[in-house]
């Protein structure tokens, strides 16, 4: 009896941890997220006229200039990039708050968001954390998985400072830090329509009745020779040019490895340089504003 009673204490013991976790423990990774997140959105709301808002995960972070972006188009530019962890629904939510009528939103989505949940585990984080209304997105069984992915990544975060310019991007990130365990081809999994890709079909509704210009990009990732092979890109490519105005095509933001900083999507101050080159160019086709902007790049 004295084993069963002390077991259900056990028990109960462990859901008032879990508990308490749920409802009072702050995730450093998330508090920073949300810091970096209210700083640009500050910066975005600051600006009257309209603009130029680059989406999507870290890749967007260290990918794209948006003060030189903003000094060669005339218009200005702001970085959103945050983290792949939150999932494509969460980054087009955070990308609607910073958009009005006359802008322009690029999006450039990391290859594993159209496959992964539309809210992710960082989203259940973020949700958790300063916003318990929009949990209804998971379902119970969701909600403890996540809570228990996020204990585990939050026990093994490392806290990492970098330079980051009010408009929203990493500068100055110099050198190549990718490690041989990191250097090796994303894994795809077959494209197919889903829950992201009817998601991305809405926010083109969304722009287009609120008067907001949208295009589609490509991330930047190291270049494998067994990409050449990949049914995958020409898929999403397919899906992406029946829809939307696509900047570039995905081969032509592989670059060498020697381009990239910690990760195959994270550049460096070089890759920085030749991916915001190319936006300028490929802006350039699309628009009178861009075309006068590589007109004036300097050579």
């Amino acid at each position: 009896m004295g084993f069963l009673i002390g077991g259900v204490g056990i028990v109960l013991a462990g859901f008032g941890v879990i508990g308490l976790y749920s409802w009072f423990y702050k995730s450093r990774r998330i508090e920073i997220l949300q810091q970096m997140l209210e700083k640009k959105q500050e910066y975005a709301d600051g600006i009257a006229e309209n603009k130029i808002v680059i989406a999507g995960g870290s890749e967007v972070l260290y990918s794209f200039d948006t003060d030189f972006l903003s000094e060669h188009l005339g218009v200005p530019a702001v970085n959103l990039g945050s983290n792949i962890g939150f999932g494509a629904g969460f980054i087009i939510d955070q990308a609607k708050l910073c958009l009005k009528s006359g802008d322009t939103l690029v999006l450039s989505l990391a290859y594993g968001l159209y496959d992964r949940p539309l809210y992710d585990v960082f989203a259940y984080e973020y949700f958790r954390m300063y916003d318990r209304s929009q949990l209804y997105r998971f379902t119970w069984k969701e909600r403890a998985y996540y809570l228990m992915k996020n204990f585990v990544l939050n026990l093994r975060f490392e806290e990492k400072s970098f330079d980051m310019r009010p408009s929203g991007f990493y500068r100055n990130i110099r050198g190549c830090e990718l490690p041989k365990h990191k250097k090796i081809p994303l894994q795809f999994a077959e494209f197919k329509e889903n829950a992201v890709t009817a998601n991305l079909l809405a926010l083109k509704n969304y722009c287009e009745l609120h008067q907001i210009e949208l295009y589609f990009t490509y991330p930047d990732t190291v270049y494998f020779e067994m990409y050449e092979m990949e049914p995958f890109f020409g898929e999403l490519e397919s899906f992406l040019t029946q829809h939307f105005n696509v900047l570039g095509s995905a081969d032509l933001y592989m670059y060498d490895s020697e381009y990239f900083y910690n990760s195959v999507y994270h550049v460096n101050k070089e890759g920085q340089a030749e991916r915001t080159k190319n936006m300028l160019k490929e802006l350039g086709r699309r628009s009178v504003r861009g075309r006068k902007a590589v007109d004036r790049w300097p050579s």
